[in-house]
C-alpha cells in the first residue's frame, strides 16, 4: 500500500520535476484575532519525504513577525516542505511547498490564542468517522477507525487540568486489544479507559485526527454516536452485511477492484442515533496489507498536511 506521504511526494515530483536549488521562504506570523504581527514566534521548516520527516531550518520571528527560512532541493528534490509557527504549544501550518514552485511574496502563517476550558469539551463535532471492518482468521472482527474532530474557529482549546481529557469518544462494549495507529494523534496523547477513548492534547482550530484499531466478537458491529457527526463511512472487507441500521449503501467506484468490499454511509448523524450492522456468518479473513488500502482511503479523503507532517516528524 502506498502511504499518503509517498503519494504526496510523488505528486510533487510530477508537478515540479526540475527543482534542484535552494529557495528562501520569506514570511510573517500574524494573529488571527487582529492580524497583528506575532514577534518572537518560533518558526520551523519541515521537510517531509516518503519515509521520514524532520525539521531542517528554524528561526524566530522578528519584531515585525517576519522570518526567513530556506528549503534545499539538493537534499531531496522530491520532498515536500511546510512551515509551522508555534504558539502556546500548538503548531500552525502554512501552505504546502515544493522545490521549484513559485513562492508567494509573503508566506503568511496565522496563529490563534488558546482558550482554557473546565472539563471535557462536550459540544464538539465529528466531521468524518471512517470505519473499516474485516474478519480475522481467529474469528474476531478487526475494526479500524479514523476519526476527524472539528476544531473551534479562531482559537485553540486546552483543559484547565492535565487530568481532564479535552475530548472523548465512546466505543462498543466487548472490545479487545485497542491500539493507536499511525496517521492520528501521537500514542501518548490518547488512551482507552473502559470503552471510552480519551484525548489529552490541545485542540487546534483546524481540528485533530484519531486513528486506532481494536478487535471484538461478531456478528454485530455497533457504533455509539455521542457527537454530531457530518459523515459516517463504514467499509466491510471480506464480509457482507445481513442487516443495517442508520446507514445506507454508499458509492463503490473508488474501492479497489476485486477487494470484496462494500461501503455504507450516513450523513448528518445526531447524537443518540442507532448506527450498526449485523454481518453474515460467512466471511473471508483479510490480510493487513489490504486493510491499509482502505485506511489509506480515509487518510487521503480528509487529509490535512498537518496530519502528515505530525506523523512524519514524530519519527
Amino acid at each position: 500500500m502506498m502511504n499518503p506521504g509517498r503519494m504526496l511526494v510523488l505528486a510533487g515530483v510530477l508537478l515540479f520535476p526540475d527543482a534542484t536549488h535552494a529557495q528562501v521562504v520569506e514570511g510573517v506570523v500574524i494573529s488571527g484575532r487582529d492580524s497583528a504581527a506575532v514577534p518572537g514566534a518560533v518558526v520551523l521548516m519541515h521537510r517531509i519525504t516518503a519515509d521520514a520527516g524532520e525539521v531542517v531550518d528554524s528561526s524566530a520571528a522578528d519584531s515585525r513577525g517576519r522570518f526567513s527560512l530556506s528549503m534545499d532541493a539538493a537534499d531531496d528534490p522530491a520532498a515536500l516542505y511546510a512551515v509551522a509557527a508555534l504558539n502556546d504549544g500548538v503548531s500552525y501550518f502554512g501552505r504546502a511547498l515544493h522545490p521549484g514552485m513559485e513562492l508567494p511574496d509573503q508566506y503568511t502563517i496565522v496563529v490563534h490564542e488558546t482558550e482554557t476550558i473546565d472539563g471535557t469539551l462536550a459540544d464538539s463535532r465529528i466531521s468524518l468517522r471512517h470505519v473499516v471492518v474485516n474478519p480475522t482468521a481467529h474469528g474476531l472482527l478487526q475494526i479500524t477507525e479514523v476519526v476527524d474532530v472539528a476544531g473551534v474557529p479562531d482559537r485553540a482549546l486546552a483543559t484547565a487540568s492535565v487530568v481532564d481529557p479535552i475530548w472523548t469518544i465512546e466505543l462498543p462494549s466487548g472490545i479487545q486489544s485497542w491500539t493507536p495507529m499511525p496517521g492520528g494523534l501521537p500514542a501518548e496523547a490518547v488512551s482507552l479507559v473502559g470503552t471510552r477513548v480519551e484525548v489529552r492534547a490541545k485542540l487546534p482550530p483546524s481540528g485533530m485526527r484519531l486513528a486506532f484499531s481494536y478487535f471484538r466478537d461478531g456478528p454485530d458491529v455497533e457504533l455509539p454516536v455521542a457527537h454530531p457527526t457530518d459523515r459516517i463511512e463504514v467499509i466491510l472487507v471480506g464480509v457482507e452485511a445481513k442487516s443495517v441500521v442508520g446507514v445506507s449503501p454508499g458509492p463503490s467506484a473508488d474501492l479497489p477492484p476485486g477487494s470484496n468490499a462494500t461501503r455504507f454511509v450516513a450523513v448528518g448523524v445526531e447524537p443518540g442515533t442507532d448506527v450498526g450492522l449485523t454481518l453474515q456468518s460467512e466471511s473471508a479473513p483479510t490480510g493487513p496489507v489490504l486493510i491499509w488500502v482502505f485506511v489509506g482511503l480515509a487518510l487521503l479523503a480528509a487529509a490535512g498536511l498537518s496530519a502528515v507532517v505530525a506523523r512524519r516528524s514524530a519519527h
